[in-house]
Order: structure tokens, then C-alpha cells, then sequence
């Protein structure tokens, strides 16, 4: 069985063939043509279908199957990358006026060079 790599993640499941009718045998939830392919040799002489995931079972046991055609979201990244941008100015501000050094009680004593000759 091939899938389209556009139609993933899909579930497959194995049905057993009794005179008329089919019983469910497995199933599973798979992102690639290789588990595709494991899972219909696990169950070799089985009836095997394919259908498209529904989104309840999208996010079952706390992990989020990715998503079927959706692009990811960067606008988490942008926010921490915003926020750390503003605290390195803030500490750069504060370092050159002095605030943090008199806030907290930070004595550095300025080292001069000089020539000996």
C-alpha cells in the first residue's frame, strides 16, 4: 500500500476476512511510507485500509501527531528573541549609567597602564 506523502499522518488498520464481513484486527497512526510498509507486514494476509486522521486523535496521551499540509508557527521564536533583545539593552543601559554598580554595590576600580620608560 502507498500513500500520498501530502495525506500523512494517516491511520492504517487490519481487518481479518471471515466469510462476509471483516473484523478489526490493529490499527495505527503512522507519518511515513515506512511505517506504512511495517506495519502491513506485521499483518501480511490481512486486510489493510487507510484512512485520514480526525483531530481527536490528533493529540492523544499528551503528543501532538504532526499536522497533515500546516505550516509551523515561528512567532514563539520571534517573541524570545524580542524579549532577550530588550534585556541585553536594558543591562547595557544600566551598565554604562552606573545604576547597576550603585544598586549593587559593584566597586570596580579602573586599572591604568602606564609606560615604565
Amino acid at each position: 500500500m502507498i500513500v500520498n506523502d501530502r495525506e500523512f499522518p494517516v491511520v492504517v488498520q487490519a481487518y481479518q476476512s471471515s466469510g462476509n464481513q471483516e473484523l478489526f484486527v490493529a490499527e495505527q497512526v503512522v507519518s511515513t511510507q515506512t511505517e506504512v510498509d511495517s506495519f502491513a507486514s506485521r499483518y501480511a494476509g490481512f486486510v489493510i485500509k487507510a484512512r485520514i486522521v480526525n483531530e481527536v486523535e490528533m493529540q492523544t496521551d499528551g503528543r501532538t501527531v504532526r499536522q497533515r499540509n500546516q505550516t509551523r508557527r515561528r512567532s514563539g521564536a520571534a517573541a524570545w528573541a524580542l524579549i532577550l533583545l530588550v534585556l541585553v539593552a536594558l543591562v547595557v543601559v544600566g551598565w554604562t549609567s552606573g545604576w547597576i554598580q550603585k544598586t549593587f554595590n559593584l566597586n570596580i576600580d579602573r586599572i591604568e597602564v602606564t609606560n615604565p620608560s
